[in-house]
């Protein structure tokens, strides 16, 4: 029986993928204009990760400061791409009412909570946290590896066959299978919100 379910952030509950590629190519573009790369390759991952893949690939930039250039932009245009949805806050709100929620991302821990604000997703009205677990990967080992998810379960009492999990990228995907979790696997929030009405 289900009693944990965990959602990714970006792409899954939150339609900003586009915000983080668009960032992270504008600070490549700004110190390194000459770098090559396909979204692709770097999809899902930590800024600091995708740094680290374009270093492999022979690309010489300071990787603070791209970081730095990278995230001062998401958080200048977080609003333009985070917003209030009435439908998904009355799914994750219905299925609180069932399940242990969690939101595990590969984003910083000051992007997922100024998005979940946004999006009213951090506490009830009645102050609750809607979230049993907000895992970031300011606190957390990024996807691919496991451990963001492990630590949901611990928290929740539950196990990879009591769990499900909400994943749209290539890398999270392959993590959240790797935990032995039941896998749906989705495209966008309008994506998200259908899988959740069936649960």
């Amino acid at each position: 029986m289900i009693d944990t379910i965990i959602f990714d952030l970006d792409g899954t509950i939150a339609d900003c993928k586009e915000l983080h590629q668009i960032a992270f190519r504008d600070a490549v573009m700004e110190l390194c204009p000459h770098a090559k790369y396909e979204d692709e390759d770097i999809e899902g991952r930590p800024t600091r990760e995708k740094i680290r893949i374009l270093h492999t690939m022979g690309y010489d930039f300071n990787g603070d400061k791209l970081n730095e250039i990278k995230q001062a932009q998401t958080q200048d245009r977080l609003e333009e791409y985070v917003k209030y949805n009435e439908t998904l806050c009355n799914e994750m709100l219905r299925l609180q009412k069932k399940y242990k929620l969690c939101c595990a991302s590969n984003a910083t821990d000051v992007f997922v909570h100024r998005s979940l604000k946004i999006m009213q997703l951090h506490h009830r009205s009645d102050g609750h946290q809607v979230f049993t677990k907000i895992n970031t990967a300011t606190d957390f080992p990024a996807k691919p590896d496991t451990t963001t998810f492990f630590d949901c379960m611990r928290w929740t009492k539950g196990t990879p066959d009591t769990t499900i999990i909400f994943e749209d990228s290539i890398v999270g995907i392959q993590c959240a299978l790797n935990t032995g979790a039941k896998v749906i696997r989705v495209t966008d929030v309008a994506h998200t919100i259908e899988e959740m009405r069936k649960l």
